[in-house]
């Protein structure tokens, strides 16, 4: 499997094709499509910037960093599911996505700051869970806030 890096493309296939030492050098070249996976994560969550992003293609296993990464794809429909690598499923999700040969198909992922699916659509998407997340901080802060007049009515 090729290892990939930002800005290289990289080409899915289940098995190498056979070499015809009869095929003309100058036989066409299979028309591909590109897909572009930007991965994003919260400032929320930095937490997730040490993981990295499983991303499975067909099922087949890609690690990719965070950012944009290109992958060329035989055209058609393709099963792709992404989630961060931390060993539980972390903001999985599953979409069928539609690349043509010859264009380029962008799809935005969005960790969530919380435990729960991630979201994947064809423009820049919300972070789930910083409604809850926020809304813990100020039940935190407010139970804390109590919690220290208390203390302060038995001292005083």
């Amino acid at each position: 499997m090729t290892v990939l890096q930002p800005g290289r493309y990289v080409h899915l296939e289940r098995s190498a094709p056979a070499r015809c030492p009869r095929r003309p050098s100058s036989a066409p070249v299979p028309v591909v499509g590109h897909l572009v996976v930007d991965a994003s994560h919260s400032s929320l969550a930095p937490y997730l910037a040490q993981s990295t992003v499983q991303v499975l293609v067909d099922d087949l296993p890609l690690s990719l960093p965070w950012g944009r990464t290109d992958i060329a794809l035989p055209p058609g429909r393709h099963r792709l599911e992404i989630a961060v690598d931390r060993g539980d499923g972390w903001g999985r999700v599953v979409e069928a996505v539609p690349v043509a040969a010859g264009h380029t198909v962008d799809v935005y992922y969005r960790a969530p700051v919380l435990p729960g699916p991630g979201t994947l659509g064809p423009v820049p998407q919300a972070t789930r869970g910083v409604v809850a997340l926020l809304a813990g901080l100020v039940l935190l802060l407010a139970l804390l806030g109590v919690g220290v007049v208390a203390l302060l009515a038995l001292l005083g």
